[in-house]
């Protein structure tokens, strides 16, 4: 039971900081694609990585009309975009594409390298340990979680995993939102 409790703290704490990292709008007036944000619970979308972080070679943020895509390198090869979307409700998806294609590997796989991603990217730095959290609440679900399907992490809280299928094409995807990944208001 203390497990459960430190584990729906420490995840409302990840996505308070989701909200914080992606939607925090500036008292400056939006213009330019923030502009479409505006009526935003959360404003625009900003960057959550930089390209100061150890191990990543390249980094880039777009801000579009109706969703940003942060794009990130790093030394070992490992890419990763993340696609922000949605107005009230937050909506981002994480793809990870690996130096190795495994297309045709059993769900276990994905599902422990969605984890493994996930301890990465905490290991980054102070600012993104939440993301080591996320870890943690995929781990504790692992049991739950079903490639293709939203997994409620804590209440108002999930997780959906795709990997090495043609439709990701071949890309590890974890998405993670305040609604079911693929229900109206996640979009």
């Amino acid at each position: 039971m203390r497990n459960l409790t430190r584990l729906s703290s420490v995840l409302s704490l990840f996505f308070l900081s989701l909200f914080v990292l992606t939607g925090c709008a500036d008292d400056i007036p939006p213009s330019g694609a923030a502009a479409a944000f505006s009526d935003c619970r959360y404003g625009a979308p900003k960057p959550i990585f930089s390209e100061a972080l150890r191990s990543v070679t390249r980094h880039d943020f777009q801000l579009e009309e109706d969703r940003a895509v942060e794009y990130l390198s790093f030394d070992d090869g490992l890419e990763l975009s993340i696609l922000q979307t949605g107005c009230d409700y937050i909506h981002q998806e994480f793809h990870f594409r690996l130096v190795d294609q495994y297309t045709g590997a059993p769900s276990s796989y994905w599902i422990q390298e969605s984890i493994n991603k996930f301890y990465r990217l905490g290991q980054l730095g102070p600012a993104y340990v939440i993301y080591s959290s996320v870890a943690d609440a995929l781990t504790e679900r692992s049991s739950q979680l079903a490639l293709g399907h939203s997994t409620e992490l804590q209440p108002g809280f999930f997780a959906k995993i795709e990997g090495g299928s043609p439709a990701t094409g071949g890309a590890l995807v974890v998405t993670l939102s305040e609604q079911p990944a693929g229900s109206v208001a996640s979009k």
